[in-house]
């Protein structure tokens, strides 16, 4: 908003103005105006000292104007949504600020896998495949079509019921307190894999460096040998590292998550060869038969990336909750028993005589008479 000194400097510049134009309209007020005394000469003077001061509030006012006009129109459409959605929702929609797709929430508070729908998915851009010259052949009944030359996904029928059976393999290996490794490498991908690895506590592992290292799963005893070294007794006679004492304290996982399949293809070629069951975002470029479990979505989106490895990571950690669940229930259960157990040992040994005062002998007469 302008200031008054603006504004009231803008009404003298235009009387200002107007008055000079006028009186240049006809050459006899131009001859007066040479003919003035001097003091209306100091007038004109002042006049054009005026318009000079004039112009620089007007100048420095017009970016506060255009910022605030800018805040306005963000809080009127703020307020013009809010009623919208109050107006729809007397119409008998369900749509709120709670229930609509957020992107920016997804890595912090992940929705679950009963909750996703295919606006989730849309939002996301997790529908955009690559080119069809790249289309590989075992993903035609995941595509429900093209459009300008680029693969897409059939979202109702492939993408969201591959999301909802990943969940809940990730569940179940999560409720029989497996390991699950989630592995991420490309910029941008960093963030969500450390937060679903920080949901899973210790029963996730991830890694997000520049490329997967070859021999991890397979070979980790030979691998790992330098980092899992702790004393002399892990040494053969020889000197070298006994494989087979450190092949005991590798930790294989039960299951490998991996976000871009087409850079860790070693990855999931090992946990094949290991009997390792594989999650993988499949792309229209990547095979998904090389997969246990595909889910054909877009990889090259973070927001879908993002949107599937949070739904994941909270279905795992939905599994520890009811492992922790059954655990406490069994906990009450032994309890219990142990407690009957014990009160039927007790009753079973107990001597009523125990309780009894002790019997007192009396001395024989004849004893004592003798």
């Amino acid at each position: 908003m302008a200031s008054p000194v603006a504004s009231s400097s803008r009404t003298t510049l235009g009387s200002l103005l107007r008055s000079s134009t006028s009186s240049s309209t006809s050459t006899s007020s131009r001859a007066s105006f040479l003919a003035r005394p001097i003091s209306s000469q100091v007038q004109s003077s002042t006049f054009s000292d005026a318009i000079g001061a004039a112009a620089e509030p007007v100048a420095l006012s017009a970016p506060a104007s255009t910022e605030t006009n800018t805040s306005n129109d963000a809080v009127e459409k703020r307020r013009l949504r809010r009623t919208l959605m109050v107006q729809l929702s007397d119409l008998g929609s369900t749509q709120t600020r709670a229930n609509s797709f957020r992107p920016y929430k997804q890595r912090l508070n992940p929705i679950d896998a009963h909750k996703l729908t295919l606006k989730h998915l849309v939002a996301s851009t997790a529908q955009v495949g690559h080119s069809l010259s790249s289309l590989k052949s075992a993903h035609q009944p995941y595509i429900y079509g093209q459009r300008h030359g680029v693969a897409i996904f059939d979202l109702e029928r492939a993408t969201l019921p591959a999301l909802r059976r990943a969940a809940a393999v990730v569940k179940a290996v999560a409720e029989s307190d497996g390991v699950i490794l989630f592995i991420g490498t490309r910029p941008g991908q960093q963030a969500a894999v450390l937060a679903a690895t920080k949901r899973l506590g210790s029963n996730g592992f991830h890694v997000t460096a520049e490329r997967w290292m070859p021999g991890v799963i397979t070979n980790a005893p030979k691998l790992l040998a330098t980092a899992i070294l702790k004393s002399i007794d892990d040494l053969d006679p020889s000197g070298s590292a006994n494989t087979n004492r450190l092949a005991s304290q590798t930790l294989q996982p039960d299951l490998v998550i991996v976000l871009n399949p087409l850079e860790n293809s070693f990855a999931i070629r090992e946990a094949t060869q290991a009997n390792i069951p594989t999650i993988a975002i499949t792309d229209s470029d990547v095979d998904p038969r090389s997969v246990t479990y595909p889910i054909p979505a877009n990889d090259d989106s973070i927001r879908s990336v993002e949107l599937i490895i949070g739904l994941l990571s909270k279905a795992g950690q939905e599994g520890l909750r009811v492992r922790a669940k059954k655990l406490d229930e069994a906990d009450k259960i032994e309890r219990k028993v142990n407690r009957t157990l014990h009160s039927r040992v007790v009753g079973a040994n107990f001597d009523p005589r125990s309780r009894s005062a002790p019997i007192r002998t009396v001395p024989n007469s004849e004893q004592d008479d003798d």
